[in-house]
């Protein structure tokens, strides 16, 4: 699965991703109007351009030697500031905490999935970065209405790891395989 990603996604039935989906693909575009939206689902990037010689994704994902049982039951993803970027897919994007867990897990997954040359960022539709700072405000008031509108959004346990085709269009970035990550959390400190 050559430039294919490996991403950390929340549960998907928690008011965590459901909060931060509303914010990306709904509250911020509506901030951006000269911006042209895609569909972006809430996640971390654990690496990317991985290449897989397994037929079957979720086999090669299930095959991965992820740190133990209680270094994951460790892993807390801490979602922090927004921060803006030159690279498109990281204009805008929401930090996370560099802990030890979450960068052993990524050393893993690099380990298992070979990473490669960053993904293209090429889009005509691209802000500066100018303008997206200018609009931090509005985009702090709008992930405080998102959290506030999913009240159990600043903790979640749970999460999943997701082998997803990310060298195809972004609408179509969808997992081809997960795994599961039962004890792992989240926490929302912005």
């Amino acid at each position: 699965m050559p430039g294919s990603s490996l991403w950390l996604v929340p549960p998907e039935d928690s008011d965590l991703y459901k909060a931060i989906d509303n914010l990306v693909n709904q509250r911020l575009p509506s901030i951006y109007t000269n911006a042209s939206p895609k569909r972006f689902l809430p996640h971390v990037t654990l690496t990317s351009d991985t290449i897989s010689n397994y037929a079957d994704p979720q086999e090669w994902l299930d095959s991965i030697s992820l740190p133990r049982d209680d270094a994951l039951a460790s892993l807390v993803v801490t979602i922090k500031d927004v921060q803006v970027g030159k690279p498109f897919f990281r204009k805008l994007t929401m930090a996370c905490s560099k802990t030890f867990e979450l960068c052993d897990l990524a050393l893993h997954c690099r380990i298992a999935g070979v990473e490669g040359v960053e993904q293209e960022v090429a889009n005509n539709s691209d802000a500066s970065e100018d303008h997206v700072e200018e609009k931090l405000t509005k985009v702090n008031d709008a992930i405080q209405d998102a959290k506030q509108q999913c009240s159990n959004s600043k903790i979640t346990t749970r999460g999943s790891i997701w082998l997803v085709p990310t060298f195809k269009a972004i609408e179509d970035w969808k997992p081809v395989a997960i795994r599961q990550l039962p004890s792992m959390k989240w926490v929302w400190s912005t």
